[in-house]
Protein backbone atom coordinates (compact mmCIF):
# COMPACT_ATOMS: atom_id res chain seq x y z
CA UNK A 1 0.00 0.00 0.00
CA UNK A 2 1.14 3.69 -1.23
CA UNK A 3 1.14 6.90 0.27
CA UNK A 4 -1.38 7.71 -2.43
CA UNK A 5 -3.52 5.36 -1.00
CA UNK A 6 -4.36 7.24 2.36
CA UNK A 7 -4.58 10.26 0.86
CA UNK A 8 -8.40 10.65 1.75
CA UNK A 9 -8.30 8.37 5.35
CA UNK A 10 -9.68 10.01 8.21
CA UNK A 11 -9.10 9.36 11.79
CA UNK A 12 -11.79 10.10 14.42
CA UNK A 13 -11.31 13.63 15.54
CA UNK A 14 -8.90 14.22 18.41
CA UNK A 15 -8.73 16.67 21.27
CA UNK A 16 -6.46 17.09 24.24
CA UNK A 17 -6.24 18.72 27.63
CA UNK A 18 -2.60 18.81 29.35
CA UNK A 19 -2.60 19.82 32.92
CA UNK A 20 -5.80 18.57 33.75
CA UNK A 21 -4.81 17.53 37.16
CA UNK A 22 -3.42 20.05 39.61
CA UNK A 23 -1.91 17.61 42.05
CA UNK A 24 0.37 15.42 39.45
CA UNK A 25 3.52 15.68 38.10
CA UNK A 26 1.73 15.31 34.55
CA UNK A 27 -1.87 14.61 33.04
CA UNK A 28 -3.76 14.85 29.50
CA UNK A 29 -7.10 14.13 29.34
CA UNK A 30 -7.48 12.61 25.51
CA UNK A 31 -10.98 12.50 23.58
CA UNK A 32 -10.42 10.22 20.15
CA UNK A 33 -14.10 10.53 18.90
CA UNK A 34 -16.88 9.93 21.40
CA UNK A 35 -13.86 7.43 23.51
CA UNK A 36 -12.30 9.49 26.52
CA UNK A 37 -9.45 8.78 28.76
CA UNK A 38 -7.61 10.70 31.22
CA UNK A 39 -4.25 9.69 32.38
CA UNK A 40 -1.81 11.28 35.41
CA UNK A 41 2.22 10.58 35.96
CA UNK A 42 3.63 11.06 39.43
CA UNK A 43 7.19 10.64 39.21
CA UNK A 44 10.30 9.66 39.65
CA UNK A 45 9.25 8.57 43.42
CA UNK A 46 11.44 7.03 46.24
CA UNK A 47 10.10 3.60 46.39
CA UNK A 48 10.31 0.65 48.47
CA UNK A 49 14.32 -0.85 48.49
CA UNK A 50 12.25 -4.37 47.48
CA UNK A 51 10.46 -2.65 44.43
CA UNK A 52 13.73 -0.82 42.99
CA UNK A 53 15.67 -1.58 39.94
CA UNK A 54 19.72 -0.49 40.09
CA UNK A 55 19.05 -0.22 36.65
CA UNK A 56 16.26 2.20 35.84
CA UNK A 57 12.99 3.53 37.17
CA UNK A 58 10.15 1.26 37.96
CA UNK A 59 7.22 2.07 36.28
CA UNK A 60 3.42 0.83 37.84
CA UNK A 61 0.73 1.20 35.69
CA UNK A 62 -2.67 1.08 37.19
CA UNK A 63 -6.26 0.79 34.67
CA UNK A 64 -9.44 1.93 36.18
CA UNK A 65 -12.29 0.78 33.80
CA UNK A 66 -15.68 3.12 34.35
CA UNK A 67 -17.46 0.42 35.89
CA UNK A 68 -14.61 0.62 38.88
CA UNK A 69 -14.35 -3.26 39.37
CA UNK A 70 -11.19 -4.70 38.07
CA UNK A 71 -11.01 -6.95 35.56
CA UNK A 72 -8.58 -9.57 33.38
CA UNK A 73 -9.35 -7.32 30.33
CA UNK A 74 -7.77 -4.34 32.58
CA UNK A 75 -4.56 -6.28 33.78
CA UNK A 76 -4.41 -7.07 30.28
CA UNK A 77 -4.29 -3.59 28.93
CA UNK A 78 -1.94 -2.29 32.33
CA UNK A 79 0.89 -5.05 30.71
CA UNK A 80 0.00 -3.34 26.88
CA UNK A 81 0.65 0.15 28.26
CA UNK A 82 3.67 -0.76 30.30
CA UNK A 83 5.29 -2.43 27.84
CA UNK A 84 5.07 0.12 25.29
CA UNK A 85 5.77 3.18 27.67
CA UNK A 86 8.66 1.21 29.28
CA UNK A 87 10.76 1.54 25.38
CA UNK A 88 10.15 5.27 25.49
CA UNK A 89 10.91 6.20 28.81
CA UNK A 90 14.36 6.74 29.52
CA UNK A 91 14.61 5.09 32.89
CA UNK A 92 17.89 4.58 33.01
CA UNK A 93 18.42 8.28 34.38
CA UNK A 94 16.16 7.39 37.23
CA UNK A 95 17.63 4.23 38.62
CA UNK A 96 15.90 3.15 41.99
CA UNK A 97 12.90 5.10 41.57
CA UNK A 98 9.49 4.41 40.53
CA UNK A 99 7.18 6.40 38.15
CA UNK A 100 3.78 5.88 38.68
CA UNK A 101 1.14 6.20 35.41
CA UNK A 102 -2.53 5.68 36.29
CA UNK A 103 -5.46 5.52 33.21
CA UNK A 104 -9.24 6.10 33.61
CA UNK A 105 -11.67 5.01 31.26
CA UNK A 106 -14.29 7.94 31.01
CA UNK A 107 -16.27 7.08 27.82
CA UNK A 108 -15.76 3.95 25.83
CA UNK A 109 -16.73 4.00 22.21
CA UNK A 110 -14.34 2.12 20.30
CA UNK A 111 -10.93 2.49 20.27
CA UNK A 112 -10.70 2.74 23.97
CA UNK A 113 -6.93 0.52 24.67
CA UNK A 114 -5.45 2.98 21.66
CA UNK A 115 -6.86 6.43 23.70
CA UNK A 116 -5.22 4.76 26.49
CA UNK A 117 -1.90 4.16 25.32
CA UNK A 118 -2.12 7.69 23.14
CA UNK A 119 -3.51 9.84 26.37
CA UNK A 120 -0.39 7.66 28.50
CA UNK A 121 2.06 9.09 26.18
CA UNK A 122 0.47 12.93 26.63
CA UNK A 123 0.46 12.74 29.96
CA UNK A 124 4.66 11.52 30.43
CA UNK A 125 5.32 14.38 27.79
CA UNK A 126 3.64 16.57 30.04
CA UNK A 127 5.19 15.23 32.88
CA UNK A 128 8.67 16.29 31.61
CA UNK A 129 9.91 12.89 31.74
CA UNK A 130 12.70 12.18 29.99
CA UNK A 131 11.81 9.79 26.67
CA UNK A 132 13.41 7.95 23.64
CA UNK A 133 10.24 8.98 21.48
CA UNK A 134 7.18 9.26 21.67
CA UNK A 135 4.76 6.33 20.69
CA UNK A 136 0.78 6.57 18.75
CA UNK A 137 -1.49 3.82 19.28
CA UNK A 138 -3.54 2.93 16.07
CA UNK A 139 -5.76 0.38 15.17
CA UNK A 140 -7.60 -1.55 12.35
CA UNK A 141 -10.04 -4.14 11.74
CA UNK A 142 -11.00 -6.74 9.30
CA UNK A 143 -14.91 -5.76 8.57
CA UNK A 144 -17.45 -8.64 7.76
CA UNK A 145 -16.93 -8.48 4.16
CA UNK A 146 -13.56 -8.64 4.83
CA UNK A 147 -12.09 -5.15 4.07
CA UNK A 148 -9.98 -3.06 6.41
CA UNK A 149 -10.83 -0.46 8.23
CA UNK A 150 -8.98 2.17 10.03
CA UNK A 151 -10.13 3.43 13.58
CA UNK A 152 -13.47 1.84 13.57
CA UNK A 153 -16.42 2.83 15.19
CA UNK A 154 -17.83 0.93 18.17
CA UNK A 155 -20.47 -0.66 15.78
CA UNK A 156 -17.72 -1.99 13.45
CA UNK A 157 -15.20 -2.80 16.05
CA UNK A 158 -18.18 -5.14 17.58
CA UNK A 159 -18.99 -6.59 14.02
CA UNK A 160 -15.22 -7.44 13.27
CA UNK A 161 -13.61 -10.71 12.37
CA UNK A 162 -10.71 -9.44 13.34
CA UNK A 163 -9.09 -6.54 15.29
CA UNK A 164 -4.96 -5.38 14.16
CA UNK A 165 -3.51 -3.04 17.39
CA UNK A 166 -0.37 -1.17 16.37
CA UNK A 167 1.92 1.23 18.01
CA UNK A 168 4.69 2.90 16.71
CA UNK A 169 7.80 4.79 17.55
CA UNK A 170 7.95 8.42 16.13
CA UNK A 171 11.75 8.12 15.18
CA UNK A 172 11.43 5.74 12.41
CA UNK A 173 7.76 4.36 12.80
CA UNK A 174 9.58 1.11 13.90
CA UNK A 175 6.78 -1.10 15.55
CA UNK A 176 7.31 -0.73 19.21
CA UNK A 177 3.97 -3.10 20.07
CA UNK A 178 1.78 -5.18 17.90
CA UNK A 179 -1.35 -7.49 19.35
CA UNK A 180 -4.50 -8.55 17.09
CA UNK A 181 -7.73 -10.24 17.56
CA UNK A 182 -9.39 -13.01 15.51
CA UNK A 183 -8.02 -14.83 12.59
CA UNK A 184 -6.39 -13.14 9.66
CA UNK A 185 -4.28 -13.52 6.35
CA UNK A 186 -0.75 -12.56 6.52
CA UNK A 187 -1.38 -10.04 3.25
CA UNK A 188 -4.16 -8.65 5.16
CA UNK A 189 -1.61 -8.12 8.26
CA UNK A 190 0.84 -6.80 6.11
CA UNK A 191 -1.65 -4.33 4.67
CA UNK A 192 -3.10 -2.97 8.41
CA UNK A 193 0.72 -2.41 9.08
CA UNK A 194 1.20 -0.18 6.35
CA UNK A 195 -2.27 1.84 6.57
CA UNK A 196 -1.42 2.38 10.12
CA UNK A 197 2.05 3.10 10.28
CA UNK A 198 1.06 5.87 7.45
CA UNK A 199 -1.55 7.24 9.82
CA UNK A 200 0.70 7.25 12.51
CA UNK A 201 1.59 10.66 10.85
CA UNK A 202 -1.27 12.02 11.90
CA UNK A 203 -1.40 11.43 15.48
CA UNK A 204 2.21 12.87 15.96
CA UNK A 205 1.52 16.11 14.27
CA UNK A 206 -2.04 15.94 16.59
CA UNK A 207 1.25 15.40 19.65
CA UNK A 208 3.51 18.59 18.06
CA UNK A 209 0.13 20.75 18.14
CA UNK A 210 -0.50 20.38 21.51
CA UNK A 211 2.80 20.82 22.97
CA UNK A 212 3.13 24.05 21.07
CA UNK A 213 -0.29 24.84 22.66
CA UNK A 214 1.13 24.60 26.11
CA UNK A 215 4.85 25.70 25.56
CA UNK A 216 6.88 28.43 24.59
CA UNK A 217 9.83 26.24 23.77
CA UNK A 218 9.79 23.55 21.53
Amino acid sequence: MGAEDLQDFKLKPMKCELNFLSKSDGSAILSQGDTVVLASVNGPLDIKTTSQSIEKATLEVLFCSKEGKPSVADRYKENVIRQTCETAILGCLYPRTGINLTIQELENYGGLLTCAVNSACLALINSGVAMRHVVAALCSVVDEVGNLVLEPTHQQAQNARAKLYFVFDSRDKNLVTGFTEGSFSEDTYEEALAQCRLASDVVFDFYRDIVKKYSRVI
